[in-house]
C-alpha cells in the first residue's frame, strides 16, 4: 500500500470520527440547553445531571480539537488545505 492511500485511509477514518464527535457535543447541547431551563427557579434545575453533561461536554470538544489537529497533520502531508 501506498503512503498516500495510507493517509487517505486515515484522513477518512479521522473524518468519521469528528463527525460522530460533533454529532455527540450537538446533542449535549441540546441536552444541556433542556436541563438549564429558563423558566425553572433556579433551585429545581437538576444541578447533577447539569454538571455531568458540562463535564462531558468539555471533555468530547477536547477530543474533537485533537482529531480536527491530526486532521489538519494528515492533509498537509498530502498537500491538501
Amino acid at each position: 500500500m501506498s503512503e498516500r492511500l495510507k493517509f487517505q485511509g486515515k484522513l477518512y477514518e479521522k473524518n468519521i470520527e469528528a463527525k460522530r464527535l460533533q454529532e455527540l457535543l450537538k446533542g449535549l447541547v441540546k441536552s444541556l440547553r433542556d436541563a438549564l431551563d429558563p423558566t425553572e427557579p433556579v433551585e429545581q434545575l437538576d444541578r447533577e445531571l447539569i454538571v455531568q453533561q458540562a463535564g462531558e461536554f468539555g471533555m468530547k470538544q477536547i477530543e474533537l480539537l485533537e482529531v480536527m489537529a491530526e486532521i489538519r497533520v494528515i492533509k498537509r502531508e498530502l498537500g491538501e488545505r
